[in-house]
């Protein structure tokens, strides 16, 4: 799906906001710092997600002196298929979706529509920070790529809860079995689903990698969560006793990881910020080729200040790449249009589309 127009009323600084973009094509927004960029992203953000990636406060989304925002937008697949959606949010944070008519009760489906990636000045933690965030990146693709993933997931993160419920209670062995089979029933199955994904990403990855940075050696290793010399069951058993003591269970999918190196020594030490950036966007990428090949979907890229940390000729390898991608759509911002524009040279000016933000105004340039 590709968004043709966007209506935004009181989100953030973006009182009254009405624009067209190009279906699979390049939108370059240029503007000041605290104008507005960043605050359009994330409206298409939440239109994707029913969430910011900023903040989870309405009261931080909802214009000053107002009570409510709204987005609207008017997607097309790939077969000229034509879809409204749209969200409204209200300071009481009651949450209204609709889709072609239809109400939504929840964002799940949302996402199923819309496909957002997001690249920004937090994305360099995908390398640098925690498990979690390299567990949400899978996440993020398996929910496309397999329809039985979302189930398992939430089977496993119920039964987790429980678990680790009946651990802190200090109950024995027997009285916890039945919730030992069952995380050991869907943490196979999402440890499955999770190796199958990296084994299909891996040489695409790779593959950009080499391209965006011209580095070799890169490998990418997937990590369960346990010591994988012993089946899960037998893990559980044996810390059955310190679970108890502790008051959670230890080992799982919950704890899974995944670690890129290049010739064995971890991304986070061997690469700079800017090429930490260029992985990140290679990693991302990657997810959108992948969906395109198996999915038959096309992905909505939003980089937030592109030429930050990134040199001219990586940035026009970046937009290179991105403007070859089948049914993908890109939302790009930037201070200085100019630091974009000496990257568009090999692009056709029919794909592209450039947009200036002054204090909340957004004007086609």
């Amino acid at each position: 799906m590709s968004i043709t127009s966007l209506r935004i009323t009181n989100f953030r600084n973006l009182a009254a906001i009405n624009l067209a973009f190009i279906p699979q094509g390049i939108s370059i927004i240029d503007g000041q710092n605290g104008s507005g960029k960043t605050n359009l992203l994330e409206a298409i953000y939440y239109l994707g997600f029913g969430r910011s990636f900023r903040t989870s406060f309405a009261t931080h989304l909802i214009r000053y002196k107002t009570d409510r925002f709204s987005i609207f937008a008017q997607l097309i697949s790939n077969h000229a298929y034509s879809m409204p959606i749209g969200i409204e949010k209200e300071l009481n944070d009651l949450l209204r979706i609709r889709i072609a008519e239809k109400e939504l009760t929840n964002s799940t489906e949302l996402a199923s529509y819309l496909p957002i990636r997001i690249i920004h000045s937090q994305s360099h933690q995908l390398l640098e920070a925690g498990p979690l965030f390299r567990r949400k990146y899978l996440d993020w693709g398996l929910f496309y790529h397999f329809e039985e993933f979302l189930s398992s997931w939430r089977h496993y993160e119920r039964i987790l809860k429980q678990r680790n419920a009946v651990l802190r209670e200090k109950c024995s062995k027997k009285e916890l079995e039945p919730w030992t089979r069952e995380i050991i029933k869907y943490g196979l199955i999402l440890d499955q689903f999770r190796r199958d994904y990296v084994k299909l990403l891996s040489p695409i990855i790779t593959h950009i990698t080499q391209q965006l940075l011209d580095i070799n050696g890169l490998e990418m290793t997937y990590q369960s969560g346990w010591n994988e010399s012993l089946d899960y069951t037998a893990v559980l058993s044996n810390c059955y006793q310190e679970d108890c003591r502790l008051g959670y269970t230890q080992f799982g999918p919950h704890r899974a990881d995944f670690q890129v190196t290049f010739n064995a020594i971890p991304a986070k030490h061997f690469l700079s910020r800017g090429q930490q950036k260029l992985m990140v966007c290679a990693m991302i990428l990657a997810q959108g080729l992948l969906l395109k090949q198996v999915v038959n979907k096309g992905l909505i890229y939003l980089i937030d200040d592109l030429p930050s940390e990134i040199d001219t000729q990586n940035r026009s390898k970046l937009i290179a790449l991105l403007a070859a991608q089948q049914q993908a759509q890109t939302f790009i911002t930037a201070i200085d249009r100019n630091d974009i524009a000496e990257c568009l040279d090999n692009i056709s000016q029919e794909a592209v589309k450039v947009f200036h933000v002054e204090q909340g105004c957004i004007v086609e340039q």
